[in-house]
């Protein structure tokens, strides 16, 4: 025996109909990651106060605006998706712009 062993591979069959979902969830999944690439924290310094209600405030509003380019992808122009609103909750989004705001903070000082 050369040592190696051998890896068992679970294969996943998934239908055409799954895969485009899959496909249109990512895409759009990354349209959010390129809207939090592009945050500039000075956009928060002077506007916001350093406090735990302006961080959730601030988390708020970006998420606002991504739900917003998201939808505009399907042809809709609105805020409303709450499943959206609760799958960016569900995954740390909201956590990784409140961190993101209180190191913008630090940064303005």
């Amino acid at each position: 025996m050369s040592g190696k062993k051998k890896e068992k591979v679970m294969k996943i069959i998934i239908t055409e109909e799954q895969d485009k979902q899959i496909r249109s969830f990512v895409r759009r999944l990354s349209i959010a990651d390129k809207i939090i690439s592009e945050l500039d924290p000075k956009d928060v310094c002077g506007v916001w106060n350093n406090t735990d209600r302006d961080a959730l405030l601030y988390a708020d509003d970006v998420i606002v605006g991504i739900v917003w380019e998201i939808n505009e992808t399907f042809g809709l122009r609105s805020y409303d998706n709450k499943d959206l609103y609760k799958f960016f909750e569900d995954f740390g989004y909201y956590n990784k712009l409140i961190k993101f705001f209180y190191k913008a903070m630090k940064s303005c000082e």
